[in-house]
C-alpha cells in the first residue's frame, strides 16, 4: 500500500473511532430526544460512509454505484429518525 494511501486509512480509522466514541458519550451522558437521537445517527452515517468510499473502495467506481450505495445509507439511517419524529407527533 503507497505512503499516502496508508495515512489516509490510518486517519479514517481515527475519525471512525473518535465518531464512536461520541455516539457512545452522547448515549450515557444522558442525553435523551430527537436532537440526540439525530447526533447519533448522523455519527452513524458519516461511519458508514467513509467505510464505504475508503475500505470498500467506492472512490473509483462509476457515480451510479456510489449513489445507490449512499441512498441505502441515507435510508438506514433516516428511517429509524423519521419513524421516532411520527410516533412523537402522532401522541
Amino acid at each position: 500500500m503507497p505512503r499516502i494511501a496508508a495515512r489516509q486509512v490510518t486517519r479514517v480509522w481515527g475519525l471512525l473511532a473518535l465518531l464512536t466514541l461520541l455516539s457512545l458519550a452522547a448515549s450515557h451522558v444522558g442525553w435523551t430526544g430527537h436532537a440526540s437521537n439525530a447526533l447519533i445517527l448522523a455519527a452513524a452515517f458519516a461511519k458508514g460512509r467513509w467505510v464505504l468510499m475508503d475500505f470498500l473502495k467506492l472512490r473509483g467506481v462509476q457515480p451510479g454505484w456510489r449513489a445507490l450505495f449512499l441512498c441505502w445509507l441515507g435510508l438506514v439511517t433516516v428511517i429509524p429518525w423519521a419513524t421516532a419524529a411520527l410516533a412523537l407527533l402522532r401522541g
